[in-house]
């Protein structure tokens, strides 16, 4: 019989986001780009125990648009997600044992690499998708460690490589998370 694994997770955006997460639930984040490939993102405790101060932080740096010099919103908030998850179904990247399952997709395709992934930075988020897609394991939930730039690391051009953070995906969330509920509400400054 397999275990269950039952965590918190916190997620910031806009208050407007927020609103529609609590009546339908998450969007998923789409693209081979993406840090553990599709789906809704997590911080969870790992590296840091400030979950809900990483999720605000990330609202915090989100809300700023580049392009236009201004804050796309200016009220935040974080969820709170009960996630839940089969031991079968999940991976982490954080133990020597998910490091060894990701080397093996490294191998398994290195030639859809080449092609697909050859413009890409990284390719974490292409190896997990494809591992999805074609049923090689049955993920659900994929944790990992992260640099990940909020609004202080991106005005003061600060590039580290050393984790700042776990995070973690959720493929379908109507199936993994159990609950949300607005923790935390702030403005940006």
């Amino acid at each position: 019989m397999n275990m269950l694994f039952s965590f918190n997770g916190h997620h910031g955006t806009s208050s407007e986001s927020a609103k529609k997460i609590i009546a339908s639930n998450y969007e998923l984040s789409i693209g081979n780009d993406e840090w553990l490939g599709n789906g809704v993102y997590f911080f969870v405790p790992g590296i840091s125990t400030k979950t809900i101060e990483l999720a605000e932080n990330w609202a915090i740096a989100q809300s700023w648009d580049n392009e236009n010099k201004q804050n796309k919103y200016i009220q935040y908030c974080v969820i709170q997600s009960e996630i839940e998850v089969d031991e079968s179904e999940f991976l982490d990247l954080t133990k020597e044992e998910g490091v060894e399952i990701l080397s093996y997709l490294v191998d398994r395709y290195k030639d859809k690499i080449k092609t697909i992934g050859r413009s890409m930075k990284f390719q974490d988020g292409l190896l997990l998708n494809l591992a999805r897609e074609e049923g090689i394991f049955p993920l659900e939930v994929v944790k990992g460690n992260f640099y990940i730039k909020f609004a202080k690391e991106r005005i003061e051009k600060i590039n580290l490589r050393t984790s700042n953070c776990t995070i973690c995906t959720v493929y379908n969330p109507s199936k993994n998370i159990l609950s949300n509920s607005i923790i935390k509400t702030g403005q940006v400054k």
